[in-house]
């Protein structure tokens, strides 16, 4: 809870500077559709984290290795988990079942920290937490991986920002918000890139970074849908029902992708 309130208090703070100086960082309706997503995930992560610490648990229980007990445990839990959420973000962008829980996140106008909460509602289903039991069986315990879930949470709320510069040395090992940016960005060059959670090395070493030019990136989204005029509930379930459409007939509803 107290992370939820931190984040809370910066989308606040941001919103109010946003507002004060003019920088139109938040649009009201853009802003109330990621609202609603937010409360929605809310609801759902409590399952999901739930059973994502019972996977955890169940590698544990099975484990093959015992990685998390050597001295460079904590440190090597968060590097460790940081390459699987890379694998499964990755993964996210090119399988459809899990794309259609991931593309509600990629459906923000605009980069604020309130887009970081802007989540799908069925990671249950697309079966993320499953993703999680391969710590469990290197031996890193449900903690262990916990306090990574804490580090992410803030930090890619921190990253969800279009008004931060671009951070120097810093940006060669972690996350940045340009490195962000890209991501979300609706540029042709930047589709698909740049998926680390706090560490952007994953991206160099496989070859999906892209790095932001001179001029600020201005346009966020998916090209082709307009989320303004949708509500939460048809975001959530859209790419489900597409993809339902599309098993029932080969004419079906193509797939909103990111690319």
């Amino acid at each position: 809870m107290l992370l939820l309130a931190l984040v809370g208090a910066a989308i606040a703070l941001e919103a109010l500077a946003s507002w004060r100086l003019n920088y139109r960082l938040y649009e009201w309706r853009d802003s109330e559709i990621s609202l609603g997503l937010a409360f929605g995930w809310l609801v759902s992560g409590v399952v999901g984290g739930a059973l994502a610490a019972v996977s955890i648990s169940f590698g544990y229980q099975h484990r093959f290795l015992d990685v998390g007990a050597t001295p460079w445990g904590g440190a090597l839990a968060i590097v460790l988990a940081d390459l699987v959420y890379y694998l499964w973000h990755r993964l996210n962008h090119a399988w459809p079942w899990l794309w259609a829980s991931h593309f509600p996140h990629h459906t923000a106008k605009r980069l604020n920290i309130l887009a970081s909460a802007r989540q799908g509602w069925t990671d249950v289903i697309s079966g993320t937490w499953l993703f999680w039991a391969s710590l469990g069986f290197a031996g890193f315990t449900p903690i262990q991986v916990g306090v990574y879930f804490a580090v992410l949470l803030l930090w890619q709320a921190g990253v969800h920002v279009e008004w931060a510069p671009k951070l120097g040395p810093l940006e060669w090992v972690f996350v940045t918000p340009s490195h962000h940016r890209v991501h979300h960005s609706l540029e042709p060059a930047h589709i698909d890139r740049n998926f680390g959670g706090v560490l952007i090395v994953w991206d160099r070493l496989c070859g999906t970074l892209a790095v932001e030019g001179p001029g600020p990136i201005t346009r966020f989204g998916l090209a082709g849908f307009d989320a303004d005029s949708s509500n939460p509930i048809e975001i959530v379930t859209l790419q489900w029902r597409a993809m339902f459409t599309r098993w029932r007939s080969p004419r079906g509803t193509p797939r909103i992708s990111s690319t």
